[in-house]
């Protein structure tokens, strides 16, 4: 049997086994994300209680109508469940066992002022259209605030998994130790390729 031949049965066999590796590492990574986003959620429903309750602390001792006051305790509100938030999320839905870092602080805070925005944002436009609707002071302000949360849930979501806890530079090294570890395409080729072209050489 020649050369050529052994090759393209060798990378025949090869073939469907780097499918299923591909296949395999897409879906390990689907399920990954499925579930960091699900601890996620579970974490946003502790902080959301923190935040509803102090707007509803808010509500009860400063009772409003007026949707500028809203958005005040609001934003009071929404800090006080994002700093839970932090921990939470750095700790068990991002897993950055590292100390805490101050890009990590300061892309928190930056964070955290544009979610104060968007969500005061939100909770008026909320505000607004259910104002006609629910006179009691505290059921408009709640209905409100659930409309915000559930709309903002992804965007901050997107903060923290995309910005605040993305890969830095003290994630490089493993990485590249596993690239270092792995056998890349070039090395494979000129390996197999070796006899063939010393066969060549001898030839000419």
């Amino acid at each position: 049997m020649s050369l050529t031949e052994t090759e393209a049965i060798e990378a025949s066999e090869e073939s469907p086994n780097k499918t299923q590796d591909a296949d395999n590492h897409r879906f390990h990574r689907w399920r990954s994300t499925f579930w960091q986003f699900l601890r996620y959620c579970l974490v946003g429903g502790a902080n959301t209680t923190i935040d509803l309750l102090t707007l509803n602390i808010f509500l009860w001792r400063f009772p409003t109508n007026n949707v500028q006051v809203l958005v005040l305790y609001n934003a009071f509100a929404y800090t006080s469940g994002a700093l839970s938030s932090f921990v939470l999320n750095k700790n068990w839905t991002f897993r950055r066992r590292q100390r805490t870092t101050s890009r990590e602080v300061v892309r928190f805070a930056i964070s955290l002022l544009l979610e104060v925005l968007y969500s005061s944002a939100l909770i008026w436009l909320a505000a607004r259209a259910l104002q006609p609707l629910i006179a009691n002071p505290t059921l408009w302000g709640n209905a409100s605030k659930l409309i915000a949360v559930a709309v903002g849930t992804v965007i901050s979501y997107s903060f923290m998994r995309f910005w605040i806890f993305a890969a830095g530079p003290q994630d490089r090294p493993a990485k590249q130790e596993i690239m270092r570890q792995a056998p890349t395409g070039s090395e494979n080729n000129q390996a197999s390729n070796g006899p063939e072209t010393a066969h060549k050489h001898t030839i000419l």
